[in-house]
């Protein structure tokens, strides 16, 4: 019987990571012989886990899954090590909805509304600031650009972002059931020559008519129906997954950026507690450690 439950559980945990594998990827491509290139993007468990701890009324659920899923798309399009960071900072009801990615597509994202809020998203987002902030490893300046709201419909909001502020004319598509999020991203480079302006600008016209929901056919399947006619290049895919980077070390960086006297006034039995936002993961900090941060002590070895 042991062996029988061993077996089954290790069954259950293939079967999972499986799973994990099909529905969480992204993969690049480009249109040869045109100047078209873009992502598309199929999330299900990493999108689960990151919502996992996370309160998000229904009529607001939609848009937060296009933002977390928006996230790894606009970071497939670097080209150095680095992540970014699309932030809506609201005035009322919206406190602040957060998603992430790296260049290796690790996501996390978190959401502060205020309790039993009934507006809609496009409601929510009228009075809101929203960035999008790009960290290249090597840089310590991180670039921020700011989105302009319009509608508050995330699909036009990165749209209009990408074709104005980045001159690079770009369309986004979104689909989603009630597990998975899908998207793709099409972005149209200079032309070379006359031919592949001509095959471009025909292919960027047709692009209007794809029906989103077939985004749930798969990556290939998707990309060769929509250009049947043309050679449609798949790279590798790659794997998208939850995954915070809060860690101890982060916490005491955090600490030191707080006033002194509101950490010393918030000790409790010898401690403080903090909570990551994101992952809500509870980190203990103790005075002694609180006298080091700031420099009460002199740091052991």
């Amino acid at each position: 019987m042991r062996m029988i439950l061993i077996t089954s559980k290790l069954f259950n945990y293939l079967s999972c990571y499986n799973l994990t594998m099909k529905t969480d990827l992204i993969t690049r491509f480009v249109i040869n012989k045109s100047s078209i290139r873009g992502n598309i993007i199929r999330i299900k468990n990493s999108l689960a886990q990151l919502k996992k701890s996370l309160e998000i009324p229904e009529q607001v659920v939609s848009s937060f899954n296009e933002i977390v899923t928006v996230c790894p798309m606009l970071a497939a399009t670097l080209k150095f090590e680095g992540g970014l960071i699309l932030q809506i900072q609201g005035k009322k009801s919206l406190k602040l909805i957060i998603a992430e990615s790296d260049n290796d597509f690790k996501i996390r994202g978190t959401i502060k509304l205020a309790d039993n809020t009934k507006e809609s998203f496009q409601d929510l987002i009228q009075d809101a600031i929203v960035a999008l902030t790009v960290i290249h490893k090597d840089q310590k300046t991180p670039y921020q650009g700011i989105i302009e709201v319009g509608s508050g419909e995330i699909k036009s909001m990165i749209e209009h972002y990408l074709t104005q502020s980045m001159q690079i004319k770009s369309k986004v598509f979104f689909h989603q059931t009630n597990t998975e999020s899908f998207g793709v991203l099409f972005q149209e480079l200079p032309h070379e020559n006359e031919e592949q302006r001509l095959i471009t600008e025909s292919l960027w016209n047709d692009i209007d008519l794809i029906k989103p929901d077939t985004l749930s056919d798969g990556h290939e399947e998707f990309l060769k129906n929509i250009f049947s006619q043309n050679d449609v290049q798949i790279f590798e895919e790659h794997s998208v997954e939850h995954e915070c980077s809060c860690n101890q070390e982060k916490i005491y960086k955090t600490i030191s950026l707080i006033q002194e006297n509101e950490i010393y006034s918030s000790i409790k039995n010898n401690c403080i507690e903090m909570v990551c936002e994101y992952c809500q993961k509870k980190y203990t900090v103790t005075k002694e450690e609180i006298d080091i941060i700031f420099n009460k002590t002199q740091r052991l070895n």
